[in-house]
């Protein structure tokens, strides 16, 4: 009976087989597939051209089925079935002489792109050659002088199952012969290469391809931003053949500038990537909050990140939630990150500090820091060309010489306690009062229960664009108008608001859709509200926790790390509507704070129980009222801003991120 066996680390046993290169340079792999015409090598009829498509489903995945073989100077060639549809790629050897089958396949997840083309400069050894010319390949090769094959080079990169905390990068090459002429050679390897692009497109859900803009800090980390870009995203972004738009900033808050004043975003890109640290995605960030769209960018720009930057706190949080590898190479393992297609909602938190009377609004992704961990971030910036080495130096410093800070510290205990799942309900973004319409318009609710007071907020794609030619604004039809089932004034909506016109024979058609119109246009540009008294007004006593005294540290947090080897918030997750507030009071001894600091490596930092000198308290929004007879330092995502009053709240799912194929930790 013959043996059947299956390989369970594809990037080791199968490339054994194959005898490919198995390093993880950008060198071509040295093992190449040739086509074969014929369905195995004792099979005498010939397959047609147009054989290798095997099937096309409904939703436009290709798949295709061939059967190649490896001339290794073996009595017979070694036959290879390789197939390709919606999961991947599926090679089958049969191997010659010892009744025995290898399997492997490829994860269409993990391949990130293909290429076809001429023959290589490189002649491997162990190259392959066609059935139908084994006996004239000599002949032919010396009469022509010239390779008449197509060459499909696949890339992928495997997981390692036996370490997940590393990719490995595999090439499959495969070699088409089958016709006299390199052109009708090139046509089939060019049907495979479309196929993978069109299965791998499917798979990300694409209509239309667009490009990456791609922002990019020269000076980010150690100061080798291009040559990060040059050597290691951008042969990856080749590969993958995804088209981007690169800039290479140029001063302090150019990204941010070039985002908010740049009319055609949507249009234009399919994603921002930041290539930089995290102080970069927080100008970006920024940038698109300032926008009279934001609503509509969040919605369906998401924001990318590959860490060339010295903190890198998003990035590493985004690979721990998803199991996907960080080190040794986080700068290809987040560039295929960014190049994978899934997404995921992550929380902002909104900050408003009061600036000589003056209102300042800001949007955070990454913690709020006052004290400790915000005097090492801020300080330590004179030492930036050691990188992130810089943190645990000046940290040891600052040890040495502690500082406490007086103040007040308000907040409001978070509802949930698992700390995974998103938290309460999303909360208007308009209030009645705002929204307020013409007096000629009246409005009332058509809804069984509806909101009492406010209508519920969800960051869904909205289209404005309305059709004149409807009958009235009431008889909508539910199929013209499903893409604005979201918007507020939908007829269709389950939060909708339907209208009664005063003297409605002396009013056309145009004139209610014309208000409807600059009513929803005036809904989008309008800020997140907030749900919690301004900074110049004292908090209620219900439900916000007020205290006073002296603080080492008061540091809240949002995502799991704050740095590459800061694991500050293990419970974290990116839309758990949670803050984790962490809180250091005076009088801790210096060696319980330096057991703290170097236990934040492991995330074992936080006490497991009750401790008052160090307490961490899951809320949804807090209040820092630093005493003014000191200055000290407050930063905001590593940023740093005027020392003073500061508050913020969470805001679940605003913006949308890209993640890696696989599922988050639960």
């Amino acid at each position: 009976m013959r043996k059947r066996k299956l390989l369970k680390d594809p990037c080791k046993s199968f490339c054994t087989i194959m005898n490919p290169c198995r390093n993880m340079s950008l060198d071509l792999a040295d093992t190449n597939f040739v086509y074969d015409d014929t369905a195995a090598s004792t099979v005498s009829s010939p397959l047609t051209p147009t054989s290798s498509v095997a099937k096309i489903s409904p939703t436009g995945v290709i798949e295709l089925s061939e059967h190649f073989y490896i001339n290794n100077n073996q009595k017979a060639p070694i036959t290879v079935e390789v197939k390709l549809n919606a999961e991947g790629i599926y090679l089958r050897r049969e191997t010659g002489g010892i009744d025995e089958i290898n399997e492997q396949r490829i994860r269409m997840e993990d391949i990130i792109g293909s290429s076809c083309g001429p023959c290589l400069k490189k002649t491997n050894r162990g190259a392959l050659s066609s059935c139908r010319r084994i006996d004239e390949e000599s002949e032919v090769d010396q009469a022509t002088q010239k390779d008449i094959s197509a060459y499909l080079h696949i890339y992928a990169y495997i997981k390692n199952e036996k370490s997940s905390m590393r990719r490995e990068r595999t090439v499959r090459i495969i070699r088409f012969r089958s016709f006299d002429t390199y052109e009708e050679n090139l046509k089939v390897a060019e049907r495979w290469h479309h196929a993978i692009r069109i299965n791998k497109a499917s798979l990300k859900n694409e209509t239309v391809e667009k490009q990456l803009l791609i922002f990019l800090n020269p000076k980010s980390g150690s100061g080798k931003g291009r040559e990060m870009f040059h050597k290691q995203m951008a042969p990856v972004l080749k590969e993958a053949d995804v088209p981007y738009e690169l800039h290479v900033t140029a001063h302090h808050n150019f990204a941010r500038e070039y985002v908010r004043k740049h009319n055609d975003l949507l249009s234009s890109y399919s994603g921002i990537v930041v290539g930089s640290g995290d102080g970069l995605f927080f100008e970006v960030l920024n940038g698109i909050m300032e926008r009279e769209d934001w609503r509509a960018i969040t919605r369906q720009l998401p924001l990318g990140i590959v860490p060339c930057g010295s903190g890198n706190g998003l990035a590493r949080s985004i690979a721990y939630l998803y199991k996907e590898p960080y080190e040794p190479k986080p700068i290809l393992y987040a560039t295929l990150t960014c190049i994978a297609g899934k997404l995921a909602p992550m929380d902002l938190v909104r900050i408003d500090t009061g600036t000589e009377g003056k209102a300042c609004e800001l949007y955070s992704f990454l913690s709020v820091g006052w004290g400790l961990i915000a005097d090492v971030d801020i300080e330590s910036e004179r030492l930036r060309s050691i990188g992130a080495s810089r943190f645990t130096f000046w940290s040891i410093r600052r040890l040495i010489s502690l500082r406490t800070y007086k103040g007040r510290l308000s907040y409001i205990r978070s509802e949930r306690k698992d700390g995974r799942k998103t938290f309460g309900t999303r909360v208007s973004t308009v209030s009645n009062e705002e929204r307020r319409l013409p007096p000629e318009v009246q409005e009332f609710y058509d809804i069984p229960n509806p909101p009492v007071g406010t209508n519920d907020f969800h960051p869904t794609t909205t289209n404005t664009n309305q059709d004149d030619d409807f009958g009235d604004a009431i008889s909508l039809d539910r199929t013209s108008f499903h893409s604005n089932v979201d918007s507020w004034h939908s007829a269709v909506s389950k939060r909708t608001a339907y209208f009664s016109l005063n003297d409605q024979s002396l009013r056309t058609r145009r004139s209610v859709l014309s208000r409807l119109e600059s009513i929803n246009v005036e809904y989008e540009s309008r800020r997140p509200p907030s749900t919690i008294p301004s900074l110049d007004l004292p908090v209620p006593t219900d439900i916000w926790h007020t205290e006073e005294g002296e603080y080492v540290m008061v540091h809240a947090a949002y995502t799991t790390h704050l740095s590459t080897d800061c694991f500050f918030a293990p419970d974290s997750r990116l839309n758990d509507g949670i803050i984790y507030l962490v809180i250091i009071r005076s009088g801790v001894g210096r060696s319980q704070l330096a057991q703290f600091l170097l236990a934040m490596s492991s995330g074992t930092h936080l006490p497991k129980e009750p401790n008052k000198y160090i307490e961490v308290v899951p809320v949804r929004a807090f209040r820092i009222e630093p005493s003014p007879d000191r200055e000290g330092i407050m930063v905001v995502d590593g940023e740093r801003v005027d020392y003073g009053p500061l508050q913020g709240e969470i805001l679940p799912g605003m913006i949308k991120v890209m993640v890696p194929n696989g599922n988050s930790i639960e």
